[in-house]
């Protein structure tokens, strides 16, 4: 059975065709219709065979690849405040420092949630700014370190008399 959006294409053709030709032209005609029905018929075949074989060559989405990579994150997402999540986003992207606490949160996530975090975000980006997000993340990384690191200690003795 011809499909159709053949059918339509076909039916349309011939009678725009037959509607201002002439003899010699009508045959021409009704042979470019059954060559057109015959492509068409052809093209419906090879669509849905290519339909059948491409559902197995499908792609597969970065989360369905690294279900273990999603996993992590999900764990290191309780430990971080939303707040500081999207500062922290916001900071990569941006090029810009995140707050102390937010460092804190962020450090005390440690490395691993780190480089998963920046993994995740670098498959949402162009490729174009793949160099320049993932340095950022790197400097974001060094950066709430060295602000961690030169915070004061907190110590219940010194406030011991």
């Amino acid at each position: 059975m011809l499909p159709q959006a053949c059918y339509v294409y076909y039916m349309i053709h011939y009678e725009s065709h037959l509607s201002t030709s002439h003899g010699y032209e009508r045959i021409v005609v009704k042979i470019m219709g059954s060559f057109d029905k015959s492509i068409c018929l052809n093209l419906y075949v090879f669509f849905i065979g290519t339909l059948i074989i491409t559902q197995g060559l499908a792609i597969r989405t970065f989360e369905e690849e690294n279900l273990g990579l999603s996993n992590r994150l999900e764990e290191c997402h309780t430990k971080v405040t939303k707040h500081c999540a999207i500062e922290i986003s916001n900071s990569v992207y941006n090029n810009k420092i995140p707050s102390e606490y937010c460092c804190q949160k962020h450090i005390a996530t440690g490395k691993a949630c780190h480089d998963d975090f920046i993994k995740l975000f670098l498959s949402k980006l162009p490729k174009d700014q793949l160099a320049f997000v993932g340095a950022n993340g790197d400097q974001i990384w060094n950066q709430c370190s060295t602000i961690v690191a030169s915070a004061p200690v907190a110590s219940t003795f010194s406030i011991l008399p």
